[in-house]
């Protein structure tokens, strides 16, 4: 978990006594610095911290050299100074990775993360105090500066969007988050925040056999720049893992490979819209396809309940409740063996994997397609709450990405669809679960690198028709295209699986036991947030009182049971203040 903080323009010496527990403090005038790296150039010093990884490493050297930089550029913290002074706020188009840094160079306080937002960076705003700025929430909270309050916006955030959020907010009052392909600039106690980066929309001249060969180029590159020092890779059968185990298997060194079962979901499992069949023959075939040294991991129930709380831990916030614990779980066993490993995240988001970009009763949806529970999330929730209005919320959220989208004029009807889908997986869908890995796999110590998050893979297919993109009438046929002649038949056709979940009732029944305890205790905000009825009925039938997922594609009935209990153990632990 990222453990860097700044505290921007202080003016009261004893607000920054509690610095002093912390490791590596540094203090520039008004600014606090903690677990920063001092940088020394041209007779000035810069404090920074950068936080993840940069991929082209090599090129931003180059071309630093090509300009005349003489300046050491042995280190990230030196490397990206060195693009500072020669780039200025520009460098960001020159950065390759998944990472958020600052930079404080006497003047102006730099902050800023990449393009898709892989890294997370908050901010908490003192009133009259300037600022706080961290990677962690906790580590914002454990200032004691700014107390854990859930306003009404916070609310209307949890109840409205959760487990997802707004890509600039947090559930607290006066914490924010930085989103993707944004920066932030402190300087004379202003505070500026300015987007760099969004996909472009431009017109596709390549043929179709172009196409596929481009696609297939970005995509190896992407896989062989991350994968330097990394031989391991989550396989799953599907596609995007099948093809990072089919690319990386060439390489010189062994291929690991890691999977993830449920105790007792070869026994329960029933297909559905979202899954449609379990993993074990396609991985097995992908196995003997790379020769990998591959791990099955099996989960057991009672394990995948225990990890909420620690999921709970990791995130800080309610999250994705037992599809957080079991991958939280995966890295932990991991972790036994190594410490980077990839993972075919966000590939959906790019290429248009996900239902709602092609079945007609999601993808002309004017809403967020993943939130068809809207209404009956109404109706679960207490009725005193009612005047928090989450349609004119979710309307307003919506139309404001929107607003953001670009159309071309020659865009056919699929065309104008699938930018919008894209745009709101970009914004909203692929963020939730972008923070679930980085959470999840810090919390465990393991790296997890997400190849398909290339943003040069996503400006380039952004512009694909969807024509070409749906190739085949299958959800990414352009990548299946792409990749047919390295991967099985039958691997490179699967049907898209999502994140696996658990089908043994006896979750359910342990899940119950616990949201029935957190339920009977009368001080439990569950009887603030919910009606008592409603919720008690849930609890009962094991949540099948609730027969739409409660977000996305995953989280129905015993999912949604431990989403509450998430919710349950929140306000129990971190006791943050309701203000209505």
């Amino acid at each position: 978990m990222s453990k860097f903080l700044a505290v921007l323009h202080l003016h009261n010496e004893d607000e920054g006594k509690w610095l002093r527990k912390l490791d590596n403090v540094t203090q520039r005038g008004h600014h606090i610095f903690s677990n920063f790296t001092t940088v020394s150039k041209e007779g000035k010093t810069y404090q920074v911290m950068f936080d993840g990884e940069l991929y082209n490493v090599d090129e931003i050297k180059q071309s630093l050299r090509n300009k005349g930089v003489q300046y050491d550029i042995s280190n990230v913290e030196q490397l990206i100074v060195s693009a500072y002074l020669t780039w200025g706020h520009t460098m960001m188009n020159h950065l390759l990775g998944a990472f958020a840094f600052i930079i404080d160079d006497g003047k102006e306080v730099f902050v800023a993360k990449d393009q898709m937002g892989l890294r997370p960076i908050f901010y908490a705003r003192k009133k009259n105090k300037g600022l706080i700025v961290s990677g962690s929430i906790q580590n914002i909270l454990d200032t004691k500066e700014i107390k854990p309050i859930v306003n009404r916006k916070g609310l209307r955030e949890l109840l409205a969007f959760g487990p997802s959020i707004s890509e600039d907010s947090t559930y607290y009052k006066d914490i924010y988050a930085l989103p993707m392909g944004h920066y932030m600039i402190i300087k004379n106690n202003n505070v500026r925040i300015i987007k760099y980066y969004d996909p472009i929309s431009k017109p596709h001249f390549d043929s179709y056999e172009d196409t596929k060969a481009k696609i297939k180029y970005l995509v190896k590159d992407a896989i062989h720049r991350q994968t330097k020092d990394c031989n391991a890779t989550f396989l799953s059968g599907g596609l995007d893992s099948s093809i990072l185990a089919a690319v990386m298997a060439k390489k010189d060194v062994q291929l690991a490979t890691y999977s993830l079962d449920y105790e007792g979901n070869a026994e329960n499992f029933k297909g559905n819209l979202y899954q449609v069949s379990l993993d074990d023959a396609y991985i097995q075939k992908m196995v003997e396809t790379t020769n990998s040294d591959h791990t099955k991991f099996m989960i057991t129930q009672e394990a995948l309940v225990e990890h909420l709380l620690p999921a709970l831990e990791a995130r800080h916030v309610p999250g994705m409740a037992d599809v957080d614990a079991s991958l939280l779980w995966l890295c932990e066993q991991v972790k036994k063996e190594r410490s980077v490993i990839l993972s075919g995240e966000c590939s959906d988001e790019v290429f248009g994997g996900y239902p709602w970009f092609y079945r007609e009763e999601l993808a002309n949806l004017s809403t967020f397609p993943w939130l068809r529970s809207i209404e009956l999330r109404k109706e679960l929730i207490n009725k005193q709450l009612s005047s928090i209005d989450l349609d004119k919320y979710i309307a307003k959220q919506y139309k404001n990405t929107m607003e953001q989208i670009t159309y071309l004029d020659q865009d056919s009807e699929e065309d104008r669809r699938a930018r919008k889908h894209t745009m709101l997986c970009l914004h909203w869908f692929m963020q939730t679960l972008v923070t679930r890995q980085v959470c999840m796999g810090d919390h465990a110590d393991v790296t997890i690198r997400a190849p398909f998050a290339d943003v040069r893979i996503i400006d380039y297919v952004y512009n694909i028709p969807w024509e070409m993109k749906f190739a085949n009438g299958e959800e990414k046929g352009i990548l299946r295209e792409a990749f047919a002649d390295e991967l099985p038949e039958d691997v490179c056709h699967r049907k898209k699986n999502p994140f696996p979940k658990t089908h043994n009732p006896k979750y359910t029944e342990l899940i119950k036991e616990k949201l029935r305890a957190a339920y009977e205790n009368p001080n439990s905000v569950l009887h603030t947030l919910f009606d008592d009825d409603a919720l008690s009925e849930l609890i009962e039938t094991g949540g099948s009182a609730f027969p739409l997922p409660w977000y996305g594609q995953l989280m129905s009935g015993p999912q949604l049971l431990a989403y509450l209990y998430q919710i349950h153990a929140w306000f129990e632990t971190v006791k943050p203040t309701l203000r209505l």
